[in-house]
Parts: structure tokens; C-alpha cells; sequence
């Protein structure tokens, strides 16, 4: 799994957000990384909002799942919060089936991100 830090994407959104392209799967060898650069990154921004584009990650597992749900309560409780984009097929399917959607949305793409990241002021 390869985070990607997407500055062109950032200077979309009105509103301070940082962007990520995850590439690869989110699974156990991979989650503690994932984490600790977001956090990393949040703390760095302040109240940044964060989205998150997952359309080359083909899927998550438990541990996947655990540092989002870490990394979204961390932005929430700073007033910031999280959208996940671009999710397909397994990845998808995973990240509704529990639940996580109904706590951080997940949309099809960027421009629906930045539409519900404005919308969260």
C-alpha cells in the first residue's frame, strides 16, 4: 500500500482539506503506516478536513478498517471530518457491510468529496 499525498486535488476545496490516494490494499501489514502518516498529517494541519481516494485500493481488511475509524475520530473530535471516495467492488462492499459508511461517508468521486467537505463548515 502506497499513501500519496495529493496537493494539486487540495487547491479544489474552499475549505483547508487534505487529500490521499491509497494505492494498494489496507490490510495488516499495512494499517499501522496508514495511521500513523494520517495522524501525522492531521496534526501538522490543524482542523483540516481529509478525503480519502480509495479507487486503486481493491480492498481492506479489520485493521484497514480499525485505522479509519481512529483516524475519523480524531477529525471529528477536532471539528474535521472525513470522507472516503472512489471505493469499488470489494473495498466497497467491506466498507458498507460494516457500517463504516453510515459514520464516514463514502461517495463515488472527488467532486461529490469536496461538495459534502464544503458542506460540513
Amino acid at each position: 500500500m502506497e499513501l500519496v499525498h495529493c496537493t494539486q486535488d487540495e487547491a479544489l476545496f474552499a475549505r483547508r482539506t487534505l487529500v490521499y490516494k491509497v494505492e494498494g490494499a489496507l490490510d495488516g501489514l499495512e494499517a499501522q503506516s496508514f495511521l500513523d502518516s494520517l495522524l501525522a498529517a492531521h496534526e501538522t494541519a490543524g482542523t483540516a478536513a481529509m478525503v480519502l481516494c480509495c479507487e486503486d485500493m481493491p480492498y481492506l481488511t479489520s485493521s484497514g478498517l480499525r485505522s479509519i475509524m481512529i483516524i475519523g475520530k480524531t477529525l471529528r473530535r477536532d471539528g474535521a471530518p472525513l470522507v472516503v471516495c472512489g471505493l469499488k467492488d470489494l473495498a466497497l462492499e467491506i466498507y458498507t457491510s460494516s457500517g463504516f459508511a453510515a459514520l464516514f461517508p463514502s461517495v463515488a468521486t472527488l467532486d461529490e468529496a469536496r461538495d459534502l467537505v464544503e458542506g460540513a463548515r
